[in-house]
C-alpha cells in the first residue's frame, strides 16, 4: 500500500506544472511536413521547410497559439509547395521543472500547388479548413527565451479543388517542428 501511495504522489507531481509561465511569445522554427492523399497516384517525400508562431499563455494550464508554416515535398512528379496556418489551443498535460508539454488541438487551414497529381500534370491548386491535434512542448531557458517542439496532424479533405474532384482529395499531414519563442514581456 505505501509503495501504490508514493507512486501516486510521484505521478501527481509529475503532471503538475512546476512553474506557471505566463505571457505573449513570438517565435520561429524549421518544420518537417509529410502529405498523403487518400487513392492519388504518386507518394510524396517528406518534406522540409520553415515557420513562424505566435502565442499567449495564460498562466501554466492554457494557452493559444497561431502559427504559419511553409513546406516543399518532393515527389516523382515534380514537388509540391505546402503552405498551413493554425489557430491552436494549448492544455497542459505533463510538466517538470522549465519543460512542459501540451495537449493541442484546433483549426489548420491548408493549400498545396503542385503540377502533378494523380498521374496528370496541370496546374492542381487545393486548400481547406481541418482539425489538427498533436502534442507540444517548451523548455523554458529563462523568463524569455524557450526551445520549442511540438508533433500535429492535420485530417480530412480539401474544401477547394478547383474542379477536380473533390472526393478524391482526402489528404493527411503531419508535422515536426524545433524553434525558439521570445517572451515579449518575460514569463512569471
Amino acid at each position: 500500500m505505501h509503495k501504490i501511495t508514493i507512486t501516486l504522489a510521484a505521478a501527481l507531481l509529475l503532471a503538475a506544472p512546476v512553474q506557471a509561465q505566463t505571457g505573449l511569445f513570438v517565435g520561429a522554427q524549421v518544420t518537417g511536413a509529410s502529405l498523403t492523399y487518400k487513392g492519388a497516384a504518386e507518394n510524396l517525400d517528406f518534406g522540409s521547410g520553415v515557420g513562424v508562431h505566435a502565442g499567449l499563455m495564460l498562466g501554466g494550464s492554457f494557452g493559444v497559439l497561431v502559427n504559419y508554416d511553409k513546406a516543399t515535398l518532393g515527389s516523382s512528379g515534380g514537388d509540391t509547395d505546402l503552405g498551413q496556418w493554425d489557430i491552436l489551443g494549448r492544455m497542459s498535460f505533463l510538466g517538470l521543472g522549465p519543460a512542459k508539454t501540451y495537449l493541442t488541438a484546433g483549426m489548420t487551414g491548408r493549400k498545396t500547388t503542385s503540377s502533378f497529381y494523380s498521374g496528370a500534370t496541370g496546374n492542381f491548386d487545393f486548400s481547406g479548413m481541418n482539425p489538427t491535434a498533436g502534442l507540444t512542448a517548451q523548455m523554458m531557458l529563462g523568463s524569455k527565451l524557450a526551445l520549442d517542439g511540438g508533433v500535429l496532424w492535420t485530417f480530412g479533405k480539401f474544401n477547394d479543388t478547383n474542379g477536380y474532384s473533390s472526393s478524391r482529395v482526402e489528404a493527411t499531414g503531419s508535422r515536426v517542428s524545433v524553434g525558439a519563442s521570445f517572451y515579449l514581456f518575460g514569463g512569471k
